[in-house]
């Protein structure tokens, strides 16, 4: 059975406020955040002092409860506003540190090592909250009818320079997930680096293959090409900020949008790694699972991936946990970290459970994706 989060209140009192604690959790990391970039820069020890949220998280996802509840708890009237509160950490986190970036100084040895320790801080800091709070919170809100709200998942992929992620995610990745024609599965056997290297291009393409082919279809100009518009749009955000806040400002933008991206691109990683669909419609076994709550609230829902996938609408705390589905060791953070530093145990381990489970190359009714092993996709 689940794990439940219990608060020291009277019992009536934490009926009423556990609803509340997954959105306070979601929202911690960018208030934590917020605060680090409003009182610095810092000096260089305290400035990495302000890191500790980030390995906070990493220890909870790996030794807290799990989240089985059906429906989450965060369900409610407080969900949706809270999107729009998230929304506002992020523009507000974004404009905070291209402040802090531009009033760095490099005058001397002891300012540069004081200005590398507050970029180290950034870059651990908002980078991995542009990734949850930026990009996963976009994620829930480009799937959302209302057209203000999917305006607002484009606005939140623009302060990562990501803008396509939504053409090619509705349009392309739904379609072909857990299959050999989706760029952002991984292969069976595939490393980390060699799908970063693959994957990236490969998306981007895709999404600009895809967006013409709908303005083909509707016999629509040019602007109203999405990709283009997001690139054209990018483009002129990179040249404000420069002009605005200087170049140590814009080159700080990139970098917390390349650290967000890499986490993004992380977690596709593993969310298909050798999988393959069964049908021609998602199951549970179609993507990997965990019941991490750390993960599950931090990242907004996205680990019920698989019936994010059958259920592409579903706002994410109706989504729910399937069983049947691949199971990842740990939630999303650690799995990030083992990825990245210990690929080869991560695949190693992936492979046994894939064989556990008669999923991937080891179906039992044969079908399989394409082996990386035996192609230049593997390490």
């Amino acid at each position: 059975m689940a794990s439940v989060i219990t608060l020291p209140l009277p019992s009536g009192l934490q009926d009423q406020l556990r609803p509340l604690l997954p959105i306070a959790v979601s929202m911690a990391l960018p208030a934590a955040n917020l605060v680090f970039l409003a009182t610095g820069p810092h000096a260089w020890d305290v400035a990495l002092i302000w890191t500790l949220p980030v390995w906070l998280l990493i220890y909870a996802d790996l030794k807290g409860p799990a989240a089985k509840s059906e429906p989450m708890d965060s369900a409610g009237r407080w969900f949706d506003p809270s999107l729009y509160l998230l929304f506002c950490l992020q523009l507000a986190n974004i404009l905070l540190m291209l402040l802090m970036a531009s009033r760095l100084s490099w005058s001397s040895w002891t300012d540069f090592l004081t200005s590398a320790c507050n970029i180290a801080a950034m870059r651990i800091m908002t980078g991995t909250n542009s990734c949850c709070s930026g990009i996963a919170l976009a994620h829930e809100l480009i799937h959302r009818r209302a057209v203000h709200r999917r305006w607002m998942g484009r606005i939140l992929l623009w302060t990562v320079c990501y803008d396509h992620f939504m053409v090619e995610h509705l349009l392309g990745h739904h379609r072909r997930a857990s299959t050999p024609d989706d760029p952002a599965t991984a292969r069976f056997g595939e490393s980390y680096r060699a799908f970063w290297r693959r994957s990236l291009p490969q998306q981007f393409s895709s999404a600009w293959r895809l967006e013409s082919r709908r303005i083909r279809c509707l016999d629509a100009g040019l602007w109203h090409h999405r990709v283009l518009q997001g690139l054209l749009i990018q483009a002129v955000l990179l040249v404000t900020i420069a002009y605005g806040f200087g170049l140590v400002a814009l080159l700080m933008f990139l970098y917390q949008a390349l650290v967000a991206v890499h986490l993004l691109e992380t977690v596709n990683y593993f969310q298909h790694w050798g999988l393959t669909r069964g049908g021609r419609y998602f199951s549970g076994a179609d993507a990997w699972s965990t019941d991490a709550w750390m993960t599950t609230h931090a990242f907004v829902g996205l680990s019920r991936h698989a019936d994010h996938h059958a259920h592409a609408t579903k706002p994410f705390q109706q989504l729910r946990f399937h069983t049947d589905s691949p199971r990842l060791p740990h939630g999303y953070f650690v799995m990030a970290v083992t990825v990245k530093l210990f690929n080869k145990h991560y695949r190693r381990m992936a492979e046994q459970e894939l064989r556990r489970r008669a999923l991937g190359p080891h179906r039992v009714d044969g079908a399989c994706l394409i082996d990386a092993s035996s192609s230049n996709f593997a390490a």
